[in-house]
């Protein structure tokens, strides 16, 4: 007998009883594959945040890391990039001294 899988315990628990029956083996290694690619921890700079602020909540996300994707990918130049990641510091630190 297989021992529980905590990811697709609580992946089943969010769908209607018996789902769990309709996936065939490979789908299920398939979908972890797929949701497995997105765990947490794995860039360099991850600064996850919520700011609260006009009666809203809003979600913080900066993540920077190694280059992993396809070559084929379009990139960005550096200094487009250093503008692009100083406007983003500046609407951070906005949202997080207006909260």
């Amino acid at each position: 007998m297989q021992k529980p899988d905590p990811f697709f315990d609580q992946m089943f628990a969010r769908m209607s009883p018996g789902a769990e029956y309709l996936f065939s083996p490979y789908q299920l290694d398939e979908i972890k594959k797929a949701f497995g690619a997105r765990s947490f921890g794995c860039h360099a700079v991850d600064v996850r945040s919520s700011v609260r602020m006009f009666r809203s909540s809003y979600y913080v996300l900066v993540l920077a890391g190694r280059e992993r994707r396809l070559a084929t990918m379009p990139r960005i130049n550096a200094p487009c990039l250093s503008s692009m990641i100083g406007a983003l510091f500046a609407a951070a630190l906005f949202l997080l001294l207006a909260g």
